[in-house]
């Protein structure tokens, strides 16, 4: 098997039957965290011999492209199965970089849960994102309940694809094997985002993915975001232009969108979350930090960096919402108040002196972590490009019709046979890059 994209004969055998769609809506294309929204991207695959279970557990959605899947962390595309294949591990031969496969805490969400707190973490945000999908919309920087009683305000969310022909342009790598038009889909109100066969609607930002043969985007459309302003115009009877069979979403979950106290301790068991203590944070921090952005996004971190910058913009907006706080209680009507705090001048800037020293060090050796990690990808990134036969030359020529690209060229010259996949050599390419 090969992770280059170029020969188009693999082996097929018998089409497995459709599958049953299930929830096919997204708000982020960070969803595909979820390895439950992975899943459901293989709702047209057809390949017996892979198991599509293990594909979306291994990290990979499908892209709808023959039978090429891209992991959601590390952006690996890998195609081209052969029997006796097992996902997991062409993922960690071909990508051994990647986050996810190295065993690195990064947001994953998997489809089973264990029964300790890890598990009930995992358990509560997929529940979280199947309410935020069913049962809200996107708006600026925060979310509305998806009823007829909210108002829209008339708020575009993509305004740069208001028009059909602003929107027809971003189908250009549009999978032909889909069976959807983008001429129907644009008229919808839908671009495509580029990612597998995911498209967004311009007006209400509600996503859709998951197409098949026969499918009327409008229709569709009009089923899952009935209260979309654009597609209310265009369907004068939402949700029923036609029979809608297994397109059933599941019922929408009636729940708060603020977590509750449980749930907020909750998030400290996520791996992310405990990779983030352990590196010296506060929990208490950490809690509210990423609580917060749940709240407003919809979304849990997608790996570490992001979890380290949310906490730190959570601890630096509170900084600055106390400084407000305190000089407004100093100031009265222009006036200062005589009254001051008890504790002395001096020794508050020593306290507050103190606060900053320690951040600052735990700031230092966090950057000084994250340099350690860039230098050992670095690394890995270097040798991944060596000649695999002399290991100190650079890889140069592209062994054809396998496309692999592990040789440089004084060792590729004598192959008869590739060593990576045995697959005879008919000749050589010297790839141009630039």
């Amino acid at each position: 098997m090969s992770d280059q994209m170029v020969n188009p004969h693999t082996k097929r055998t018998q089409p497995r039957p459709y599958e049953l769609r299930r929830e096919r809506r997204f708000h982020s294309l960070a969803d595909v965290m979820f390895e439950s929204v992975r899943r459901q991207t293989f709702t047209n695959w057809t390949l017996p011999y892979v198991d599509a279970d293990q594909l979306a557990r291994a990290g990979f959605f499908f892209l709808r492209t023959h039978d090429h899947v891209q992991c959601a962390f590390c952006r690996g595309v890998v195609g081209y199965w052969d029997p006796g294949d097992q996902p997991l591990e062409e993922h960690r031969r071909h990508f051994s970089a990647c986050r996810f496969v190295s065993g690195m805490p990064t947001g994953n969400v998997p489809a089973n849960h264990s029964a300790d707190d890890t598990g009930r973490a995992y358990r509560l945000l997929e529940e979280y994102h199947h309410f935020r999908v069913s049962s809200t919309r996107p708006a600026p920087n925060k979310y509305h309940r998806d009823a007829t009683q909210v108002d829209a305000g008339g708020h575009i969310s993509y305004p740069q694809f208001i028009t059909g022909d602003t929107r027809k342009p971003t189908f250009r790598n549009w999978p032909e094997s889909v069976g959807v038009t983008p001429d129907s889909i644009v008229a919808a109100g839908f671009f495509y985002t580029g990612l597998s066969d995911m498209v967004q609607c311009f007006h209400c930002g509600g996503g859709l993915f998951g197409w098949r043969e026969g499918d009327d985007p409008a229709a569709d459309h009009a089923h899952y975001y009935p209260w979309c302003p654009f597609i209310r115009t265009v369907c004068d009877s939402p949700g029923g232009a036609r029979p809608w069979g297994d397109n059933l979403p599941p019922a929408p979950v009636i729940r708060p969108i603020q977590l509750s106290t449980h749930e907020e301790d909750l998030l400290l068991a996520h791996p992310l979350a405990k990779r983030v203590v352990e590196m010296g944070l506060q929990p208490s921090s950490v809690k509210a930090g990423l609580k917060a952005k749940l709240e407003k996004t919809g979304r849990f971190c997608l790996e570490v960096t992001e979890a380290l910058e949310v906490v730190f913009d959570y601890d630096e907006s509170r900084r600055s919402a106390a400084c407000i706080v305190a000089e407004s209680s100093l100031v009265r009507d222009g006036v200062v108040a005589m009254e001051v705090a008890p504790v002395p001048a001096p020794q508050i800037a020593a306290v507050t002196e103190d606060a900053r020293r320690d951040e600052l060090k735990t700031r230092k050796q966090l950057l000084q972590q994250e340099v350690v990690d860039l230098q050992r990808l670095l690394e890995e990134e270097k040798n991944r490009l060596m000649c695999r036969i002399c290991k100190s030359s650079p890889v140069e020529v592209v062994l054809q019709p396998c496309s692999h690209l592990h040789f440089c060229a004084t060792c590729a010259r004598p192959l008869d046979r590739c060593r990576t996949c045995d697959t005879a050599v008919r000749g050589t390419l010297r790839p141009i890059i630039g």
